[in-house]
């Protein structure tokens, strides 16, 4: 399991439980706690994945792949795209996005990316 997973796996629950610990009464004065994520613009490729298995990309934003040496595609699965085109994101076409209207934050996107002949399964998640 990736750092980043592991930190979302750890952080996910941590703020749930935290949040329902918050005293209830509406004359108390209330907490609120905000999670901050980096915006993603680029991804390295790897020979064993991706970088970036998580990738958290700011609306508006474009994100490049970056090849290092490796041969990769990229597709979304179920036809389901977070950004204006995903018809070629390659070794040619490194680079998507902006992401599109409409695109709801926190959703997470899966695609496959082939790398040198191996599939591997990260995701993308857009945000505000």
């Amino acid at each position: 399991m990736s750092y980043n997973r592991m930190m979302f796996a750890i952080a996910g629950p941590s703020v749930l439980l935290l949040l329902l610990a918050l005293p209830s009464s509406c004359s108390q004065e209330k907490e609120y706690i905000t999670l901050k994520v980096t915006c993603t613009t680029m991804i390295n490729v790897t020979a064993t994945g991706v970088d970036m298995p998580d990738a958290y990309v700011c609306k508006n934003t474009k994100v490049t792949w970056i090849d290092n040496g490796h041969t990769f595609s990229v597709g979304f699965k179920n036809g389901q795209c977070p950004f204006v085109s995903c018809k070629e994101i390659d070794n040619r076409y490194p680079t998507a996005g902006p992401t599109k209207n409409g695109v709801t934050q926190g959703t997470i996107y899966d695609y496959a990316i082939i790398i040198d002949g191996q599939v591997f399964d990260p995701h993308i998640i857009p945000g505000g």
